[in-house]
């Protein structure tokens, strides 16, 4: 291993802090729906060779789960929200740790690079890592090959020379399609669905992920 992707919600962000927004509106059991459905759309349309934004898709769905009521501008705090959510605790000793042992990271994430930057830059830890990118720069969602190829010419490497860290089996399982090593963060999904490949390395949280990989790097 010479270089790391990092996936960002969810394996680096606590998507939980988004619950106010929800509140805001209404639906306070929405938040997990909300999200299965952003995926779902937008796996929808790169499936058949399309592409809208995290956020263009985030409004369509926050729409679809009271369509009498809500509407597109209502997801506008939420999307705000992002800049503010907390990281996950494990994140930073784990990034410190890959920093400390020379391998540069980037972030991959489907939502704005720039949100990103800002968290990184809010928490003090840009640093940490060599830059951060978005699907809206590739145009293609992940799972498919172009954002991890991508994230690879970024770093400079070779796939079969990077790993992507993510706590999503469908994301990883797309990373090793387009060559890349994987490791998955299990805190999420807790058991891998075993329609996807497994990981070459899990851990309950970053730190360990992080260290595994050192171990077999």
């Amino acid at each position: 291993m010479r270089g790391v992707l990092l996936d960002v919600n969810e394996t680096l962000l606590d998507l939980d802090g988004l619950q106010p927004a929800f509140d805001r509106l209404g639906i306070p059991d929405g938040r997990a729906l909300w999200f299965a459905r952003t995926l779902r759309n937008g796996f929808a349309l790169a499936a058949a060779g399309d592409y809208r934004s995290f956020a263009d898709v985030a409004r369509a769905s926050l729409v679809s789960l009271d369509p009498i009521r809500l509407k597109p501008t209502d997801a506008d705090p939420l999307l705000d929200a992002f800049a503010g959510l907390p990281l996950h605790p494990d994140v930073e000793p784990g990034l410190r740790t890959l920093a400390d042992a020379g391998i540069p990271a980037l972030t991959l994430t489907l939502g704005s690079a720039q949100t990103v930057a800002a968290i990184f830059d809010a928490h003090g830890l840009s640093d940490l890592v060599t830059g951060h990118l978005s699907v809206d720069e590739i145009g293609r969602w992940k799972p498919a090959p172009a954002p991890y190829l991508a994230g690879c010419l970024a770093l400079g490497l070779a796939p079969a020379d990077v790993t992507m860290v993510a706590a999503h089996s469908w994301d990883l399982h797309g990373a090793r399609r387009a060559g890349l090593r994987t490791a998955w963060v299990s805190r999420l999904e807790h058991i891998r669905p075993d329609i996807f490949a497994p990981a070459d390395i899990d851990g309950p949280d970053l730190i360990t992920v992080v260290d595994r990989l050192l171990e077999t790097s």
